[in-house]
């Protein structure tokens, strides 16, 4: 018996032979995404820059950035051997996890909080530009992996998939740089703050 859409079908043990030989191969891409804050104080006399400045941990060759997405890409396949040694891909799994770092501001000027929140919701959508880049590559990965031709053996087919998947990574890495270059790490998005 094969279940469908909550429908049962009888079919003969040739005929489900059949069916199952031309079932479509299955590709899944499941995402999580998690969201991180650190504190960061804003006292009168100073200026919102410097509050996010004295609280962000995020430091990289000696700049500071007040937001931060870091993103992992996972896939795992399977596939069927021929009785020759002949290999093509049967099922993939593709995961996505990001997380996503960003500042909570304390005050009590009322200013500053509403100078930061539009700075926060600008931040937070440069960041999530990031997490698209990542969601566009996986998809890619997914789609690319679950394409690839039968194989003369399952270790060529395996070493293909792969090698496609961390081709994939690298070009999504390239993306991100060029995205921060023309968007100065947000600052043409309105994540900018004079002071």
């Amino acid at each position: 018996m094969i279940a469908k859409s909550g429908s049962v079908w009888r079919t003969s043990p040739l005929c489900l032979i059949l069916l199952v030989w031309q079932l479509p191969t299955h590709g899944e891409v499941s995402e999580q995404i998690h969201y991180k804050d650190y504190p960061a104080e804003h006292r009168a006399g100073h200026t919102l820059l410097s509050a996010l400045n004295e609280g962000s941990p995020i430091r990289q060759q000696g700049n500071i950035f007040h937001g931060y997405t870091s993103w992992r890409i996972e896939w795992r396949f399977r596939w069927w051997e021929e009785s020759d040694g002949r290999c093509r891909i049967t099922e993939n799994q593709t995961r996505l996890r990001a997380e996503i770092t960003l500042p909570k501001l304390a005050t009590k000027d009322s200013d500053a909080m509403a100078a930061f929140t539009h700075y926060l919701s600008a931040l937070r959508a440069h960041e999530l530009t990031h997490v698209k880049i990542a969601r566009d590559y996986a998809g890619r990965i997914d789609r690319g992996i679950l394409n690839l031709p039968e194989m003369k053996s399952c270790r060529t087919l395996e070493d293909a998939a792969n090698r496609l998947g961390h081709q994939l990574l690298q070009q999504a890495t390239s993306e991100e740089k060029e995205m921060d270059k023309l968007t100065a790490h947000g600052r043409t998005q309105g994540a900018f703050l004079a002071r």
